[in-house]
């Protein structure tokens, strides 16, 4: 049984490192695309407003 429990820890140890190293790549993909969404979302907003309180056309 002891061997078997080493083997378990170890291969979670082993998972947790593999886990750890992917993650920082995703986050700042997903951190890049939010701020591009958030960024363009605003400046459609700005648009649509300044048309309609303004009436620019």
């Amino acid at each position: 049984m002891s061997k078997k429990n080493k083997r378990k820890k170890s291969n979670i140890k082993n998972f947790k490192k593999v886990l750890e190293q992917q993650q920082p790549e995703k986050s700042n993909t997903l951190i890049f695309g939010g701020i591009l969404l958030a960024m363009s979302s605003i400046g459609l907003l700005i648009f649509v407003l300044s048309d309609k309180v303004f009436h620019l056309s």
